[in-house]
């Protein structure tokens, strides 16, 4: 299984996103994110069997986390990728270090790079750079998700197998 933890977006982060989202496919092509797929990953666990480990690992690193509010506005891109941004927020990075800590100690190859928090909109853009604007749209953060990724039917589909309450 590909799995990967995350945070789910919220209905109205969502509805802000695909409004972005149209008015992007309105100037260029790509392979812009379905609806039900709009996320922010927290951590990527790859191939794996270890469910089991990797849920536990999630439990103990949330143990002290509580909710918390987080912001999602602007735009950028990696290469051909464009992505909506998330303010600074320290409860946020907190509680995506401490994950990415936790699947280490449980013996996962978490990638060491630093750790910038997005939303993918599009991937491999073709057009021009979008003049957009992505109004800041707030958030409650109350569970993170344990993903699972698989096409099916040639479509990229995440599948929830575990949520963790903060």
């Amino acid at each position: 299984m590909r799995l990967f933890i995350a945070i789910p977006v919220s209905p109205a982060v969502r509805a802000a996103l695909l409004h972005t989202a149209a008015q992007m496919k309105r100037l260029g092509s790509g392979t812009f994110a379905r609806p039900e797929n709009l996320h922010l990953t927290l951590a990527f666990l790859g191939e794996t069997e270890r469910l089991a480990a990797a849920r536990g690992a999630l439990d103990r690193a949330c143990e002290k986390a509580a909710p918390f509010s987080m912001a999602v506005g602007g735009l950028g891109r990696f290469g051909d990728l464009w992505w909506a941004g998330v303010e600074e927020n320290a409860r946020l990075e907190h509680l995506a270090l401490e994950i990415q800590q936790t699947l280490r100690e449980e013996g996962f190859a978490i990638e060491r790079r630093p750790w910038k928090p997005h939303i993918t909109l599009v991937r491999r853009w073709r057009g021009p750079d979008p003049d957009l604007c992505l109004p800041d749209t707030a958030m409650s953060v109350e569970w993170v998700s344990l993903l699972k990724s698989e096409r099916v039917d040639g479509r990229l589909v995440y599948t929830e197998l575990y949520r963790r309450p903060l």
